[in-house]
């Protein structure tokens, strides 16, 4: 059983394996818990949103790992990373222990150690399924509910060159009845549609996975994360719902990740006061990742988007090993094709330097009267050695121009299900973020963070029709500029008690871009959890 405070459209986080309960987290406690967690919730007046995937601490563990130089390279710039990847990096990272070729300090040791028992079954070499039960009680400011969520995972077949699954068949499953975030109003249909006592139900990830030698295929509903941002990426993102999708990922050698998906987004309405349609829309994308050594990654990415009325699938974009552009090009076609470059570099050990430049729409042609249409981020990542490699220091910034994601037909705009499939500040925007995180046990991490974000009256579904776009400031019009200052807690043993409490301080000038207007607010999310 699981017991789950958390916000209304977050996800839950899963832990399995097992290790000792803190006294204080015995069952005989739960009624304190909830009173003094219901004492919390009185002085909230809203709740963030809490993280998004299952296996975070999996994501987290590697990422820091990665940057201390224990693991050694591998592609973390293109997620997710199946678990037969996963296993591949513990093996690769045993390894070089046993080599000498690193020492890992001790909270890497213990991070490493929780990663095996994390993976036990794949490290044996074993098969089997693995069902997991989570009713949970979820609470907000505003209201306190059951809800329940629920993941089966089924694996069996081994690889001769790599013991990893062949066969892989995962889903999750997700029911409760509190509010989603509003769409753009557009969308022609919704992801969530409300059911008996206005619950919802919904299968967030569900799908097939073959994994061979050099060749993985993945057929069902997953995210996507394309960039080496922490965070969010400017490219594609986890930002949006995940999609449904064909997915094809090949490695060749050490050194080269190739990875290609088609998936159809979600419907939306075209209406020009002429002529009113149903417009079907598809995205395709190809992406190469490049390891030059342990130290040095590169990516480049390029995807499509394309919808109208009576559109079908174009096997043309379908086919991974072509250019989107020359094909767009050659047809004549209006479609929004996107290029992405990414970049991390780790100079020392524990300090890791990355960069992101989305391309929507550049002119390279020296009579054209446009503005270029890019986004673009850099972000360091600092674990001080001589701090045992337990603080993390983190600073990002990333800024959306005002006209990328958009496009000029309003079918093949940067969307999904009404959210930017890029970063979630959307264009005419741009943020700065700095954090310092702190890890005690491989199991408990605490960070505090500050933030600025600039919001210009630029929207998604704005179209460029001749601005003087060189007399416009960076936001333009009036622009909301938000504070935050925050920080999180996070308690997360592979089994008996989860704790996952978040805060967040927000200071809004020009709110909803009217002068003068101030808005503030805080934000309280608080999560606590029991796996059998």
């Amino acid at each position: 059983m699981k017991l789950t405070a958390q916000n209304a459209h977050g996800r839950v986080e899963r832990w399995n394996g097992g290790r000792k309960a803190s006294p204080i987290f015995q069952p005989s406690n739960l009624p304190i818990l909830i009173l003094v967690f219901l004492s919390i919730l009185n002085v909230a007046s809203g709740a963030p949103d809490v993280p998004m995937d299952f296996d975070g601490w999996i994501t987290d563990a590697l990422a820091k790992l990665e940057t201390d130089g224990i693991t050694g390279g591998f592609h973390r710039q293109t997620a997710p990373l199946s678990r037969a990847e996963v296993t591949q990096i513990i093996r690769q990272t045993e390894s070089r222990i046993r080599a000498g070729s690193v020492v890992p300090s001790e909270i890497d040791r213990k991070l490493l150690e929780k990663l095996k028992q994390a993976f036990r079954k794949e490290l044996a070499g074993s098969n089997g399924r693995t069902i997991g039960f989570f009713p949970q009680l979820r609470a907000t400011e505003k209201k306190i509910a059951p809800a329940l969520e629920a993941a089966f995972h089924w694996t069996t077949g081994t690889l001769k060159q790599r013991t990893a699954p062949r066969l892989a068949l995962y889903s999750e499953f997700e029911a409760h009845n509190f509010e989603s975030r509003p769409l753009d109003g557009k969308t022609a249909g919704q992801r969530l549609e409300r059911w008996r006592g206005a619950y919802t139900m919904d299968f967030k990830r569900s799908y097939l996975q073959v994994n061979s030698t050099h060749l993985d295929l993945l057929v069902g509903r997953d995210w996507l994360f394309w960039g080496a941002s922490r965070y969010k990426t400017v490219g594609i993102s986890d930002n949006s719902p995940a999609f449904d999708q064909v997915r094809l990922t090949g490695t060749f050698g050490k050194r080269l990740k190739a990875t290609a998906f088609t998936t159809q987004l979600d419907s939306t309405w075209y209406d020009d006061g002429k002529k009113r349609y149903l417009a079907k829309r598809y995205m395709s994308g190809h992406r190469l990742d490049y390891q030059y050594n342990d130290r040095v990654e590169i990516g480049v990415a390029e995807w499509v988007i394309y919808g109208g009325d009576a559109q079908t699938l174009e096997w043309k974009y379908a086919n991974p090993f072509t250019f989107y552009y020359a094909l767009q090009y050659n047809a004549k076609a209006d479609d929004n094709v996107m290029f992405a470059f990414d970049a991390a570099i780790r100079p020392v050990d524990g300090v890791r330097l990355y960069g992101e430049w989305v391309i929507d729409d550049i002119q390279y042609e020296s009579d054209s009267d446009d503005p270029h249409a890019v986004a673009w981020l850099l972000g360091l990542t600092w674990y001080p050695q001589h701090l045992d490699r337990q603080l993390g220091i983190h600073s990002e910034y990333a800024r959306v121009n005002r006209w990328a994601y958009t496009h000029l037909v309003p079918d093949n705009q940067f969307t999904h299900f009404g959210y930017a499939i890029g970063h979630p500040i959307s264009n005419d925007s741009d943020t700065l973020r700095l954090s310092a995180s702190y890890q005690f046990t491989a199991s408990t991490a605490a960070e505090v963070r500050a933030g600025l974000t600039r919001h210009g009256e630029g929207t998604i579904a704005d179209r460029f029709y001749g601005e003087d776009y060189e007399a416009l400031p960076f936001p333009t019009g009036v622009v909301a500029r938000t504070t935050e200052i925050g920080g999180r807690f996070s308690y997360r043993p592979l089994d008996t008690w989860n704790i996952f409490l978040s805060y967040a301080w927000q200071h809004t000038q020009n709110s909803e871009h009217r002068q003068g207007e101030v808005n503030q607010r805080h934000k309280l999310t608080f999560q606590f959890g029991y796996l059998l």
